[in-house]
């Protein structure tokens, strides 16, 4: 149908409450934005153009974008699953080093307390902001996959954050932290301990791209319709 049919008809049903003085005009901008839209998000468009001021309803169907967007997605859920089993197998040394430069590329300026006297604190991570610095204590646990993390670990480090004049403390692990650790990390009135598991360090990986690598796809589409936009006129003109 032309858009002008359209918006007459749309109109006799009372199906828009629109006070545009040329609906047909309203309408065509209105469907040219939504197939330009959903093809920038890669979805297959709802419209199609089909020349001389004439729209049609496209063919609904998963076509080559969603099938990319799919096979985007099942990399990304590969790439965690993969990046955390590698971080399982580090030494404690090189999982320190890791999260040495994740904490920086997050913006903080870290100084790693290597050293038996380290009484807990694997890292300090300070990073200037509001209305001080803050400074962070990090605790570095990489562990197996079924192991839980328990509150012992979390009393141990918020006292000897305190003891460095830290304002928090971050407790990293690869695996996992059990009921009573979260309870004792979100104690009132105590330095705040922040609980970084398994899946939130890969997170925070994946946001600071650190043990990953991307690559850009280009999606390239035929737009004929496009070129010849310019000659939708409105009937009668």
């Amino acid at each position: 149908m032309h858009y002008e049919a359209i918006a007459t008809e749309i109109m006799r049903r009372s199906l828009v409450d629109t006070r545009s003085a040329t609906p047909g005009i309203t309408l065509h901008a209105s469907v040219s934005q939504d197939i330009g839209r959903r093809r920038s998000a890669g979805l297959a468009p709802r419209f199609a153009r089909e020349g001389g001021g004439l729209f049609t309803l496209a063919e609904w169907t998963v076509g080559p974008d969603e099938d990319v967007r799919d096979a985007v997605a099942r990399t990304r859920e590969q790439a965690r699953r993969q990046l955390l089993r590698e971080l399982r197998q580090l030494s404690g040394e090189i999982f320190e080093s890791f999260l040495e430069v994740l904490f920086t590329q997050m913006g903080y300026d870290v100084t790693v307390t290597a050293g038996s006297d380290d009484e807990g604190v694997d890292l300090v991570a300070e990073r200037s902001g509001g209305v001080g610095v803050e400074r962070v204590a990090v605790q570095a646990k990489r562990s197996k996959a079924n192991r839980r993390i328990g509150p012992r670990v979390v009393r141990y480090l918020r006292d000897a954050a305190v003891s460095r004049e830290c304002t928090s403390a971050a407790l990293v692990t690869t695996s996992d932290f059990d009921a009573k650790a979260v309870e004792v990390a979100q104690e009132p009135q105590r330095l705040p301990v922040r609980l970084i598991g398994g899946t939130e360090l890969i997170d925070l990986s994946l946001e600071a791209s650190v043990g990953i690598r991307t690559e850009n796809l280009t999606l390239v589409h035929a737009d004929l319709d496009s070129v010849f936009e310019i000659q939708d006129e409105p009937l009668g003109s």
